[in-house]
């Protein structure tokens, strides 16, 4: 899989875009071997002076794809929030680039969820990341 270049026509805009998600993004997502992926392409928006991806639009997209693969897992209809969120940087990325991202539970209990994620580009992994959300409601 070649993550290096963004075919729109592999992705769908991902739902809930809107406020800051909106202002980073868009963000895409595809189901691919069972497992749902979710995708920013980089652009000159994402970089900082030094011409590599920031900080910053890593660690918001890692919070993005983790907090949706919870959703995934467990349901879209309850409410969380982030209250921890530990990020390793490993490795560059630029413009040009199709970041692809993966989340996973790791454990739920009643009032808090553990859960990890992945940000790749091609072969390269570019940040790792585990965290937990408080559960803030039920609908």
């Amino acid at each position: 899989m070649n993550s290096g270049s963004f075919n729109c026509a592999e992705f769908q805009l991902c739902t809930q875009n809107e406020g800051f998600s909106q202002h980073v993004g868009p963000f895409y997502q595809r189901t691919t071997d069972n497992r749902i992926q979710r995708a920013l392409p980089i652009d000159h928006r994402h970089l900082n002076p030094e011409g590599v991806v920031h900080g910053g639009a890593l660690t918001t997209f890692m919070d993005y794809v983790i907090y949706r693969a919870i959703g995934d897992e467990i349901s879209h209809e309850i409410q969380f929030a982030t209250i921890n969120l530990n990020c390793q940087f490993l490795a560059a990325g630029k413009a040009g680039d199709c970041l692809l991202g993966e989340g996973k539970v790791v454990r739920k209990t009643k009032s808090v969820i553990f859960a990890e994620g992945i940000i790749f580009c091609e072969a390269r992994q570019l940040m790792s990341a585990s965290g937990i959300w408080k559960i803030i409601g039920n609908n």
